[in-house]
């Protein structure tokens, strides 16, 4: 169901959610101690929380568990290609939502070096995988390489399969012809206050592209059963792993090269739940009226 946001919605009338509640909801929806979780979200999804971004974080944490990790995208392109850009890998924000930025604070977070495509990332692995490759976000050594190979899990937390980063890393590592590196420098700043050069390889897609439809292989994969599907709090949440993400990708653009690509003027809806366009993007909900008013 596709509706567009209403600018009053806020959840101010809704009790906020705790932490119980949202750990509650993880767990019931499949997220397991131990897990490799790499998570795309919006706070205003979720609706009304008690300590805010925070608590969202701790709830992934607490479901996850000592043996856990968290992976958020802390990408920063939207401002990177700014020849005045310096990316502080200390300091720079997350431009992916509070979410994403909040768990980039933690004191035991590690953040790649990537101009603008770095990740965060919290617990046993997050060294190895935040250390992981060089110059590029996207290629076989990448961090989120990583999470792919090493079949991790991917929750899209209130957000459809056009946030899922892991489609574009999927593009790359099938070799669709759309898209092919490019190398562009920037500047990155030390704990020092210096500046040094810093080389980053992207994979935009070539001139006439037509747009992304990852909902479409999203869509395909939930009707097939492969998708765990739930609410974490007013957030539709959708809980998948990497190998039948790996599976599906490879079977659909086996018989359609041109599977993740738009095909017309909208992008494959997706059937569960709402999905509601405001002025942060698009939103996965239970209820329109339940919606935050940030992220």
């Amino acid at each position: 169901m596709q509706r567009n946001a209403d600018s009053n919605t806020g959840g101010a009338c809704s009790a906020p959610l705790r932490l119980p509640d949202l750990v509650r909801d993880l767990i019931s929806l499949g997220v397991r101690p131990g897990d490799l979780l790499m998570v795309h979200s919006s706070l205003r999804s979720i609706g009304l929380v008690e300590g805010g971004p925070e608590t969202v974080v701790d709830a992934l944490l607490q479901a996850l568990g000592p043996q856990g990790t968290l992976v958020v995208p802390t990408f920063t392109y939207p401002t990177a290609g700014d020849p005045a850009f310096v990316f502080d890998p200390l300091h720079t924000p997350s431009q992916m939502g509070a979410i994403s930025e909040a768990a980039r604070q933690r004191p035991n977070a590690h953040r790649s070096i990537h101009l603008a495509h770095s990740i965060a990332a919290i617990g046993p692995l997050a060294q190895t995988i935040a250390t992981s490759g060089g110059a590029s976000g996207w290629d076989a050594d990448s961090p989120m390489r990583q999470v792919f190979d090493r079949n991790g899990r991917y929750l899209l937390l209130g957000v459809p399969y056009q946030n899922l980063t892991a489609m574009h890393l999927c593009e790359v590592w099938l070799g669709l012809p759309y898209r092919q590196p490019r190398t562009s420098e920037g500047r990155m700043r030390h704990p020092d206050g210096s500046t040094t050069p810093l080389v980053n390889i992207g994979t935009p897609p070539l001139p006439g592209h037509p747009g992304s439809d990852y909902n479409r292989l999203g869509q395909h994969m939930e009707d097939a059963g492969l998708v765990r599907l739930g609410p974490v709090g007013n957030a539709i949440a959708r809980l998948l792993d990497a190998d039948d993400f790996r599976a599906a990708a490879r079977e659909l653009t086996r018989h359609d090269p041109s599977g993740f690509l738009q095909q017309g003027d909208a992008v494959t809806n997706l059937t569960y739940g709402y999905t509601v366009t405001s002025d942060k993007g698009e939103h996965c909900v239970v209820d329109p009226t339940r919606m935050y008013g940030a992220t």
